[in-house]
């Protein structure tokens, strides 16, 4: 089964059948994509082109049928879940305690007792690292906030430094790239600020 490439316009007809067989597939709960791939073939298109004509030029044309394609759908849902609520209402005691022993039996295949304490006791033990991993950037932060405040405390203290010194009007504090402070003369300073 080759699906081929085709370059040429869309016709009416062609427009047609997509916006049909898409709004049959929303009426019967199936999806867009699945429409998709089935009127490719019919149409000797891609796909992807189909999904690009209904998205882009169709689907706003189509609204009103798009909501009738759902209306019927979620009546249709709608009548097989009261057809399904009246035959369980018609099971007799034993026909009921066989159904719910096979609904059991398919809970316990589906999922062990041992898979599920398993997978607890993994997610415990990803918890604790969690934790721990959550303990030590406390603690990690925390010799930041130090490292911070004495860092502020030997800036102030060296700005105060370079103020009372005998001439304050001489001497400023510049940092360097690599962030070592060091004193310049304020004359030196003046003299670089005129070459600029």
């Amino acid at each position: 089964m080759r699906v081929k490439l085709r370059q040429d316009g869309w016709t009416s007809h062609e427009d047609q059948l997509l916006k049909e067989r898409v709004l049959a597939h929303i009426e019967r709960g199936s999806t867009q994509l699945n429409a998709f791939e089935e009127i490719a073939i019919e149409l000797n298109r891609t796909p992807a082109a189909c999904g690009f004509r209904w998205n882009s030029c169709l689907r706003k044309e189509c609204q009103k049928q798009i909501s009738e394609a759902k209306k019927v759908r979620y009546a249709k849902r709608r009548e097989e879940e009261k057809k399904s609520v009246e035959k369980s209402s018609d099971w007799n005691a034993e026909q009921l305690i066989m159904r719910m022993n096979q609904w059991i039996s398919r809970l316990e295949q589906s999922k062990p007792a041992e898979e599920m304490e398993l997978r607890v006791i993994e997610a415990e033990k990803d918890r604790e690292k969690l934790e721990k991993d959550n303990q030590l950037l406390k603690e990690q932060i925390s010799e930041l906030k130090e490292d911070y405040h004495a860092l502020l405390y030997l800036i102030e203290k060296a700005r105060k430094l370079g103020t009372e010194d005998g001439d304050r009007s001489s001497s400023v504090f510049k940092m360097e790239p690599n962030g070592n402070l060091f004193r310049m003369e304020k004359k030196a300073v003046n003299e670089s600020s005129e070459h600029f």
